[in-house]
């Protein structure tokens, strides 16, 4: 029986094909093959090469000693050393008169204003898609893009925002970035998009467009309200155009101080230009010379210059408002020793242009009635104007060296309002100066058509405005309903950029508001907001502090409610 039952197992199985005895060791290498190319990939993904991405170093430039300070792998601040190379989790921060730039391997730069504080995010260079990120956790910078990549692939760039906003800048850019703020002054594509918290579609700011959110805004309604046109009125800040002078110059290459240009004999450096003593009108100067083959960097009042290589160097630079400036250039070596300086002395002249005159509908000074909801008042501009101010806006269509120009007052508009409408127009010249204004009142509504008031137009002065001087000084009626809410809520602000409005609330009753003794020309009563420009242009934005106290006045000229605004400069 067990012989049998032998014999039945071993006829029961089957000798194995030569096929799969093949297929075994095969199935055995591959699947070995995939645990190691798993364990691979996790483990270069770890350490920054799977996708043959690298961290690569972010350059640190300190345009003045003791100017800003760093913070490596989380360490307690020091003093910044010029040409540091900083990583992810590295901080920056400027003090008050500070300046400090970061440059990215794509050729990105970012320059810190004063008082900011950022921390590198991200700096890797991958072969498809690398990616550049910082944190701005206060005051605001200035960033340029290049034009194109001088590697294959794509760079995503991105400014993350203390308040939560996450700014996509695109190639070509040249703009400035604050906290809940965007000017756009060039940038590729449709614009910088900003993904706002709590928002649904996000905001695409534009070239020659400006975004500000205020701090208590409605994520459900439409953001595109705080998005506008730059316009002439924000004249180029000093920061931009210091940034630009720094870093956009040496890209396009330096202007040559002069077609064969040499130092002179027995010197290291030549400035050419501008000449000792020479009176400047304009804001900025154009500093130019040449230097010796000893010199490998010049630096004027402490900015670097583009060094061309026909040992050539040019800088714009932005002049103080003072009558009197020094400039001061150091030619340095390789070990940053100065060889040679030269000085020079400039004279700014900061005499204001002539007032502008107003000849239609009537003269400066008149008193016009119309019932006309639309109505075209032109004048003559001074020689050397550049601008034209209308109750505080700037006109667009009136261009440097025009001789007359234009103004529309329409219901449309909101410029022109039934009862009195006080027209005050001013000139600004290339130095930036504003003129004594010239006045014209038009009376919108009543019977007649014409001047009803000649005033003392015949002599060229305007006629007399209220002064808050004369109003009552009394305690305020309604305390605690006028507010500050922006640029920040509060009552104090610091601002580094261009022009901003200073915006609030009122209580219904108010008839006038009134700004460090001016009115608001385009306030009109029972309106529940107002807002005023804060301008260096306009000269209601000075550096430093400045206090703006804003009253609230009902229709008896009384007090509501006063309230006063900071702002550092």
């Amino acid at each position: 029986m067990l012989y049998y039952r032998h014999r039945r197992n071993h006829f029961a199985l089957a000798e194995p094909s030569p096929l799969r005895r093949a297929l075994r060791p095969a199935i055995g290498i591959i699947l070995a093959l995939v645990i190691l190319y798993g364990a691979g990939s996790w483990l270069m993904a770890s350490i920054g090469l799977g996708n043959r991405a690298r961290q690569t170093a972010v350059a640190l430039t300190v345009e003045r000693a003791g100017a800003a300070q760093v913070s490596l792998e989380g360490k307690e601040y020091a003093n910044a050393q010029d040409d540091m190379r900083l990583y992810a989790s590295d901080r920056v921060k400027t003090n008050v008169n500070g300046r400090a730039a970061l440059a990215f391997f794509d050729g990105t730069v970012v320059r810190l204003g004063d008082q900011t504080e950022v921390i590198v995010l991200r700096s890797d260079f991958q072969t498809e898609k690398s990616l550049l990120s910082i944190r701005l956790m206060s005051g605001q910078v200035w960033v340029s893009t290049p034009a194109s990549l001088s590697f294959t692939g794509s760079v995503v760039r991105t400014i993350e925002s203390q308040s939560g906003i996450a700014f996509d800048i695109p190639r070509v850019s040249d703009a400035v970035i604050g906290l809940r703020s965007a000017t756009v002054y060039a940038a590729a594509g449709l614009g910088i998009k900003l993904t706002i918290p709590g928002a649904v579609i996000p905001v695409i700011v534009g070239e020659g467009q400006q975004f500000a959110l205020p701090g208590n805004f409605d994520p459900d309604a439409d953001l595109y309200q705080y998005r506008s046109a730059i316009g002439s009125l924000t004249s180029v800040p000093v920061f931009v155009q210091e940034s630009r002078a720094l870093y956009l110059s040496p890209r396009k290459g330096p202007v040559a101080a002069g077609s064969g240009a040499t130092v002179a004999e027995g010197t290291d450096l030549t400035v050419s230009s501008p000449s000792n003593n020479q009176t400047i009108r304009t804001g900025t100067v154009n500093v130019k010379g040449v230097v010796s083959s000893s010199i490998s960097a010049v630096r004027v009042n402490g900015y670097q210059a583009g060094l061309a290589t026909d040992r050539t160097f040019a800088i714009e630079l932005a002049l103080p408002d003072e009558q009197t400036v020094t400039i001061t250039v150091d030619a340095l070596d390789a070990q940053g020793t100065v060889l040679e300086t030269a000085v020079r002395q400039i004279t700014r002249d900061l005499q204001p242009p002539a007032a502008p005159s107003i000849r239609s509908p009537a003269a400066q000074g008149q008193t016009y009635r119309t019932q006309r909801t639309e109505l075209q008042i032109t004048g003559a501009a001074p020689p050397g104007t550049v601008g034209i101010i209308v109750n505080d806006y700037r006109l667009q269509i009136f261009k440097p060296g025009d001789a007359t120009w234009t103004y529309l007052a329409s219901t449309k508009l909101d410029n022109f309002h039934e009862g009195e409408n006080v027209f005050t127009v001013t000139a600004i010249n290339d130095a930036g100066r504003q003129s004594e204004p010239a006045v014209l009142t038009v009376l919108l509504g009543g019977e007649g058509e014409g001047v009803i008031d000649a005033g003392s137009a015949s002599s060229g002065a305007a006629p007399e405005i209220i002064s808050e001087e004369d109003l009552p000084k009394n305690p305020p009626l309604q305390p605690g309903t006028v507010n500050v809410t922006g640029p920040v809520p509060g009552t104090q602000f610091t601002s580094t950029g261009s022009a901003f409005l200073i915006e609030g609330s009122t209580p219904p009753a108010t008839a006038s508001v009134w700004v460090n003794g001016y009115k608001l020309r385009l306030y009109t009563p029972g309106k529940t907001f107002w807002n005023y420009i804060a301008d260096p242009a306009l000269a209601t934005l000075k550096k430093g502090v400045n206090t703006y106290r804003i009253n609230a006045r009902n229709a008896a000229g009384e007090i509501l409610d006063t309230t006063t605004y900071t702002v550092t400069y």
